[in-house]
């Protein structure tokens, strides 16, 4: 499946006018939603079918990689059915629109430009892929809030993607609803469910756990950035995509714009940390860290 994904990315990419060498270093980072690009100006250096194809294909990397395999198998019902698939794509769909929304009423001008970079960039930052077609950073501040917010979001469980994921997120927001609606009604008896299936209290307290360390995880990364020197946006925006594993970050030095090689050797050394942190899962790490792990 996931060779199938790449060799169609690839083709997509060519049939937009891509080199064949730029498709297929593209198609592999765009599939595997790594992000890096041959080029400097990323995605800016090509077209609007390569922002098309590239969104596409970003979105399909973000979906559980088992649903490809059930479709196969000959039943496309788990893929049409999956909570987890619905909600990260109306959690696209909303905010590319709230964005095209944004720098219409911005510009004054209802364009495809403003459609097609919002979907593009959107879809990039919230699957955690990183590729960047405009210098967001100059649409206003709600979108720079905005992006920060999806990049940790992140895609769907199974996926390439990566950060919190959505399907955690629904499990906390199906646990709160359980827990307002046991206080509404003290003598009922409230259990929150996931996709129609009651949620265990061992796979809730883990998610809670996971939600708990991350954040707090970030706050702590972000306060050694901001010892080295670096401002509170690079700090909180730099420590958000090395632990989600988005890339960019926002402000001018390691924005859409920009880059993190101006910024200083401790802190790279901080980001590399957190990027390990990030993506080997940070339940996994503090288990690692922890002294009955050796001891057993």
């Amino acid at each position: 499946i996931y060779i199938v994904l790449t060799v169609s990315c690839a083709l997509a990419y060519s049939a937009t006018g891509m080199l064949p060498f730029d498709a297929t270093v593209h198609a592999m980072t765009t599939v595997s939603t790594g992000g890096m690009a041959n080029s400097d100006a990323s995605f800016g250096l090509y077209g609007a079918g390569a922002h098309y194809v590239g969104s596409v294909f970003m979105v399909l990397a973000a979906l559980p990689f088992v649903r490809y395999v059930q479709l196969i198998a000959g039943t496309a019902k788990p893929l049409w059915r999956d909570t987890q698939i619905h909600t990260f794509l109306w959690i696209v769909l909303i905010t590319v629109l709230l964005m095209t929304s944004w720098v219409w009423g911005r510009e004054g001008v209802m364009s495809e430009i403003a459609f097609r970079e919002a979907l593009f960039n959107i879809t990039s930052i919230i699957s955690g892929t990183g590729y960047s077609s405009a210098d967001y950073m100059t649409w206003g501040t709600f979108p720079v809030v905005l992006f920060f917010l999806i990049g940790l979001i992140g895609g769907c469980a199974g996926s390439t993607s990566c950060s919190v994921k959505v399907f955690r997120y629904q499990l906390v927001f199906g646990a709160i609803k359980s827990q307002i609606r046991q206080i509404h009604s003290p003598h009922g008896v409230f259990s929150p469910r996931y996709d129609g299936r009651p949620i265990s209290e061992d796979v809730l307290n883990s998610v809670i756990a996971f939600l708990v360390a991350f954040i707090l995880t970030l706050g702590g990364t972000a306060v050694l950035l901001g010892l080295t020197g670096l401002d509170f946006i690079t700090s909180v925006s730099g420590a958000a995509a090395a632990l989600a594993n988005v890339g960019p970050g926002l402000g001018l030095e390691i924005g859409p714009a920009g880059n993190y090689a101006n910024i200083n050797d401790t802190a790279k050394w901080i980001l590399a940390i957190a990027m390990f942190v990030g993506r080997l899962e940070i339940m996994v790490v503090l288990t690692i860290l922890s002294i009955k792990f050796w001891r057993n």
